[in-house]
């Protein structure tokens, strides 16, 4: 009698289980997007307005966009939202993406300790910021996660002619709110996108140093590569609630602090 009892509730187990993977299957799809995107705040409205409207469920993976760009392009994920353009038009290359369109955009600014004793408040550009920060053997902490602001900060490192190295270069690992953590602790210097700075800001021991450079534009754009099935379809349809539908007042009307935390762009595909 116990064993008959114990098949049973194992058989009504397994359907409950198989009917909740049904519905997650029918009823979401997995975004990996940037560390960025769920610090600053945004992604949980994302989550949530677009469940609210669509009754689609979006299963987040928070990584780098690089590792983001790479789970798109191997099915791991069904879309992404990234922040670093040169990775996308590669992928795009290579995969033929159903949808891209860069969308909106913040800008990265260059933190650090009030006292600023490599004058970066003085410099002339950003590349010239971090030349300052070479020069006066700063701490500096790198994200090294091949995140769409690492990936702008080798970029700025290159164009200062810097190669980074030596004890106050800190290849640290982390997410952006991890990393401002890090600088705040250390009295370092650090590369973020301004929304998650922001939303921290008030816990940190850092200050803006510099900002408003073009080359700090910091530009996310939206991948659906072709596919199939439900999770794709589920995808499609939250590229079009975000690029034409409601999404577009979601994202516009987010602010941190009373401030608008990003800027619409007109959808290139």
């Amino acid at each position: 009698m116990t064993s008959a009892r114990t098949r049973w509730l194992l058989c009504a187990l397994l359907l409950v289980v198989a009917d909740r993977c049904a519905k997650t299957s029918r009823d979401s799809f997995v975004l990996a997007t940037t560390t960025s995107l769920e610090s600053s705040g945004l992604l949980a409205v994302l989550e949530r307005e677009f469940e609210r409207d669509s009754g689609i469920r979006i299963q987040p993976v928070v990584v780098g966009s690089g590792l983001a760009l790479r789970m798109v392009a191997n099915g791991r994920a069904d879309a992404t939202i990234t922040h670093d353009p040169a990775a996308e038009t590669s992928l795009i290359r290579q995969r033929k993406a159903e949808v891209y369109a860069q969308f909106m955009w913040n800008d990265f600014v260059i933190v650090g300790p009030a006292a600023d004793a490599a004058q970066v408040r003085s410099a002339s550009s950003a590349v010239d910021a971090f030349r300052r920060i070479a020069g006066a053997n700063a701490r500096f902490c790198s994200r090294n996660d091949e995140s769409g602001t690492h990936a702008r900060e080798l970029t700025l490192w290159r164009s200062a002619g810097v190669v980074p190295s030596g004890a106050g270069y800190l290849r640290m690992g982390q997410s952006m709110a991890q990393t401002l953590r890090s600088a705040s602790a250390l009295d370092a210097y650090t590369l973020t996108d301004r929304p998650t700075f922001d939303q921290l800001a008030r816990s940190l021991d850092l200050v803006i140093l510099y900002r408003g450079d073009p080359a700090l534009r910091n530009v996310y754009g939206l991948t659906v590569v072709r596919g199939h099935g439900r999770a794709h379809d589920n995808a499609l349809r939250f590229s079009s609630w975000l690029l034409d539908g409601r999404g577009r007042d979601v994202v516009s009307k987010y602010v941190i602090g009373g401030v608008p935390a990003f800027h619409w762009m007109r959808a290139s595909s």
